[in-house]
């Protein structure tokens, strides 16, 4: 496909030889729309400086330059005429200037000063340079008579970069509990070819699963977005922790260059329980104006697989009425909550604390919180006292 980019910003110089003083704006006598080379190059397009009117008066110029096409990463010979520049006087010296001529990259073009022929010296490459290319008309005395002409290059992109992952290995998790249709992490390709065109067009698929159990086809992508998705049922943890995929990138839609990857898939473990404590009561006393006593020990059970993060706990005070006179901490084995005085606790101000407490799991993965509400009543009598605590399950 051709695309329409600016290659070089050039100006062409046509100057008088001979002739009388004058050059006045014309119409550029070029059909519209874009003009392609040979597949050989052997005819060259020709855009002409139109002859004007004599006496120096000046006029708006009407013409618009179609571009000239020629492939990126041609293979020569060079230089290679791409085009010619024609003036209607018969005697004129042409010459350019600009990006590409005298300019980095300095060059690039070179025009033949008498017959306007315009070259290319080395190959082109699309991704590198998006500029213009002027023409002008000047006198023999360096006088410009004429508005720019305003040319424009139009690299015919050539699928020559094949696309490249963002990232390789791509990480990526599922718990096990996961239903067909989930999805759950996303690839990601780049193409440097011209976005506009389907060399930059990238599709995604996956060429084979490790290991193939339970099904050979645990997981699916988006050819076009890259998001992948549960496709089948029987993620297990236990006997299938991780799965590695092998994936393509391919640019033309999918018909084009090609690049492998892989994208690494680990298989957690679900938060299938909740926590749930031992008793629904407790009998609990705590000195007066001791800060950092153990008022009462919560012990959990949970149901997923111990260590896991969907077995592990944490909890906390949510509701209390006299406010900031306990803490709560998950004890070091995981499966117990620890209340603590952090206040001096004066049993004439108030000798009962009603305290919410709630337990949850330290990971909640893709499960909503699985949550315990404990209603604990303490006593803070000087003399050791008993108080009562209801649990109350959600």
């Amino acid at each position: 496909m051709i695309c329409c980019i600016l290659l070089a910003l050039l100006q062409v110089l046509a100057t008088e030889s001979g002739l009388p003083p004058f050059l006045d704006h014309g119409s550029l006598n070029a059909e519209e729309g874009t003009l392609h080379l040979a597949e050989l190059y052997q005819d060259v397009s020709a855009l002409e400086f139109p002859e004007s009117y004599k006496g120096l008066r000046r006029r708006k110029r009407e013409w618009v330059i179609p571009p000239i096409a020629f492939p990126e990463n041609h293979r020569g010979p060079f230089p290679k005429e791409i085009g010619q520049i024609k003036s209607a006087f018969k005697e004129v010296i042409y010459s350019i200037t600009g990006e590409g001529a005298d300019q980095p990259p300095v060059g690039l073009f070179t025009i033949n000063k008498n017959t306007g022929y315009l070259s290319v010296t080395k190959a082109l490459d699309r991704e590198t340079k998006h500029k213009y290319i002027q023409a002008h008309a000047v006198e023999a005395d360096g006088e410009l008579k004429e508005e720019p002409m305003e040319m424009v290059i139009s690299v015919i992109d050539v699928n020559d970069n094949k696309p490249n992952f963002t990232q390789n290995p791509f990480l990526g998790s599922i718990p096990e509990s996961s239903t067909i249709g989930v999805e759950f992490m996303t690839v990601t390709a780049t193409d440097e070819d011209d976005p506009e065109t389907d060399n930059a067009e990238v599709r995604y698929s996956i060429i084979s699963q490790d290991p193939p159990q339970p099904s050979p086809n645990m997981f699916i992508i988006n050819s076009t977005s890259g998001g992948i998705t549960v496709n089948s049922d029987g993620l297990d943890r236990e006997n299938y922790p991780e799965y590695t995929l092998l994936i393509q990138a391919a640019d033309m839609m999918g018909n084009g260059l090609v690049t492998t990857g892989t994208a690494v898939i680990t298989v957690t473990v679900s938060n299938d329980h909740a926590p749930k404590f031992e008793q629904n009561s407790y009998t609990v006393s705590v000195p007066e104006n001791k800060v950092g006593a153990v008022v009462v020990k919560l012990p959990v059970t949970d149901g997923d697989e111990p260590q896991s993060p969907a077995w592990m706990t944490k909890f906390r005070i949510i509701s209390e009425e006299s406010e900031g006179f306990f803490n709560v901490s998950t004890g070091p084995n995981q499966q117990e909550g620890i209340i603590t005085t952090a206040k001096p606790l004066n049993f004439e101000e108030n000798n009962k604390h009603t305290l919410l407490v709630v337990v949850e799991n330290d990971v909640v993965g893709w499960e909503p919180p699985l949550v315990k509400d404990l209603i604990l009543a303490v006593d803070d009598n000087p003399i050791p006292a008993t108080g009562t605590g209801t649990l109350k399950e959600d």
